[in-house]
């Protein structure tokens, strides 16, 4: 019989010398996660439905999430898990461990071209490669808006831009930390590098997370890093310019450094933590480092919690409050101070969706990441409860273990609606988190060192599955990228966009970067007839509409609310004999999605 604190002394201080190597779960327990797990996605199945049609995430979900997650549970339902022992000091060799990482930035830089066709395809990229194209080629954090283009300003625009920049310039709304990692990188490299790059740091700081988590369990070290070399998720995004690899990889680093809980490291994980607030939005790094924060509270670390709480609060305050203001007299505009656009908390709590996004973010993952990381958080919060018995550093490793399953059950709750990405993008600072509670969850499973022929499993089925996430991605990036480059090929001033009859294609509307060069790409919505009738009198003007879109192989959407005043525009442009509606000549038809 294990004694009060036996378990967390096999798990954090050593193993057993003498025994077989029973766990109490074995493969037939993971029947615990698979019977839930079915009932949860066919839950969201039978929720999609409406009358006038599926709605993008519905679609995704339908296409590419619910087989992918059908075929993971049948395969953990089946999974094998024999009980073997791993031999003595066997571990993760370093040099795997570094090739593994090399292999993948190299993929994720090379899958940027070959896979996504070079193209940023969200709104949240676009502006993100904007802003770190100006910063790199101009030291400015807005694009400046020529004159003779500021009466088009607003169709000329992305979404998401802040409203200070009124007509004059094109700003961001989102904060500039990863576009500013990006244009240091331009500086010396390909931009392309930047993600692959930070997606390599995050892996690296995982493992030495994990060899001080898990000083003497080198299976369920090497449980981690296979879970994370398996992620789709963290492959994919890293071939995109959304600042959610930046997002792993600095909460990661701000982790490694905060475990070492030494004067030293403790300020350099707060001057991480002021960056890791800016790199998109201040909530992601807010919602990973405040439970791990917290257990200093409860260790009465009264002095350690105060510096942290005042610095996060200056830090805080700067992002929100100082950095508008730098932005307007650094830009010269015209808003006052106090009417200084700050950055919302809101999480958006209208737009929940849980029965979708948990599933998509399983179905991007290894497909033992989430049942062990159940597992490792119970056993977190098991031990902790039990408290007695355990020395200070196991308690301080349990604490540790039970702020990340915070962490991680509060992501789990506030998966509110995201639109595009690959995998559940708002969980990917957590997925480090993730993967060191499932490193935990088998200790669980296993109280001294085992085989890794379950992992390795659902390992080689991960890495079948990323060639097949990877076709979903192609089909759905190509056609944009395709349809983007036609619209630049034209010979006009202007290309106007009908988005009617099309999922997105708004946009392919795009801002790269000083200097501005013709075509103009224009959202026909977004215009009135008196601009019309100037672009007409002044430029050469072509049209996309639905033709272009069909022959692309883009999505069809026939729900766009703008339909009857862009159907107005088009009549007018007809009675006033202006735009061509000829296809590009190197439009070819593109597989349907």
């Amino acid at each position: 019989m294990i004694e009060k604190g036996g378990i967390a002394t096999m798990i954090f201080g050593g193993t057993r010398k003498h025994g077989s190597d029973k766990p109490r779960l074995n493969g037939i327990s993971l029947r615990w996660f698979v019977v839930p797990a079915a009932i949860w996605l066919i839950a969201a199945i039978l929720s999609i439905g409406h009358p006038d049609g599926l709605r993008f995430e519905q679609y995704l979900f339908l296409t590419q999430d619910a087989p992918v997650a059908t075929l993971l549970l049948v395969c953990l339902a089946l999974l094998p898990w024999p009980r073997v022992r791993a031999k003595p000091g066997s571990s993760f060799p370093p040099w795997i461990l570094a090739s593994a990482i090399l292999f993948l930035v190299l993929l994720a830089w090379a899958g940027h071209y070959w896979l996504m066709s070079g193209y940023t395809l969200s709104r949240d990229e676009t502006l993100a490669r904007m802003t770190a194209s100006t910063l790199a080629q101009q030291g400015k954090l807005g694009l400046a808006i020529p004159p003779e283009w500021r009466a088009y300003h607003d169709a000329l625009s992305p979404a998401f831009l802040n409203p200070m920049g009124s007509d004059r310039f094109w700003i961001s709304i989102y904060l500039p930390g990863s576009a500013a990692i990006e244009a240091l990188v331009s500086q010396i490299a390909d931009p392309a590098l930047t993600q692959p790059l930070l997606l390599a740091l995050g892996l690296l700081a995982l493992w030495d997370g994990a060899r001080l988590l898990l000083p003497n369990r080198p299976d369920a070290r090497a449980v981690v890093m296979l879970l994370a070399l398996t992620s789709s998720q963290l492959l994919f995004n890293a071939m995109t310019a959304y600042a959610m690899t930046a997002h792993f990889a600095l909460n990661m680093v701000w982790l490694a450094l905060f475990l070492r809980d030494r004067p030293g490291c403790h300020v350099a994980a707060l001057l991480v933590g002021a960056l890791a607030l800016a790199l998109h939005k201040v909530q992601f790094h807010i919602l990973f480092a405040g439970p791990v924060l917290a257990i200093l509270l409860w260790q009465r670390r009264w002095k350690l919690s105060a510096i942290y709480a005042g610095c996060y609060t200056l830090f805080l305050l700067f992002w929100m409050k100082i950095y508008p203001i730098i932005l307007i007299d650094a830009l010269d505009l015209a808003v006052p101070a106090k009417a200084a656009t700050g950055v919302s908390l809101s999480p958006r709590l209208q737009s929940l969706e849980p029965l979708l996004y948990i599933p998509r973010l399983f179905a991007w993952n290894n497909a033992l990441l989430l049942p062990l990381a159940m597992l490792g958080a119970g056993l977190a919060i098991s031990l902790w409860r039990r408290g007695s018995g355990q020395d200070d550093t196991e308690q301080h490793r349990t604490m540790l273990f039970l702020g990340l399953a915070v962490g991680c059950g509060l992501g789990l709750l506030l998966t509110v609606h995201q639109g595009l990405g690959w995998g559940y993008r708002y969980l990917h600072g957590y997925i480090g988190s993730f993967c060191l509670l499932a490193g935990l969850g088998w200790t669980r499973l296993h109280h001294s060192p085992a085989g890794l022929r379950p992992v390795i499993l659902t390992s080689i089925l991960a890495t079948a599955l990323m060639i097949v996430q990877a076709g979903m991605i192609y089909r759905m990036t190509t056609p944009y990228a395709r349809l983007h480059a036609e619209a630049l090929a034209r010979q006009a001033d202007v290309v106007l966009v009908d988005t009617r009859g099309s999922a997105f294609s708004q946009d392919i509307i795009r801002l790269e970067g000083a200097p501005l060069r013709p075509p103009m790409l224009m959202d026909l919505a977004k215009l009135n007839e008196r601009q019309l009738t100037d672009l007409c009198r002044e430029y050469r003007v072509q049209i996309i509409d639905r033709d272009e879109y069909r022959r692309a192989g883009i999505l069809a959407d026939d729900s766009r609310p703008e339909a009857a005043r862009v159907a107005a525009l088009r009549a007018y442009l007809n009675q006033i004999n202006c735009g061509r509606e000829d296809p590009p000549s190197g439009l070819v038809a593109g597989a349907s999605l």
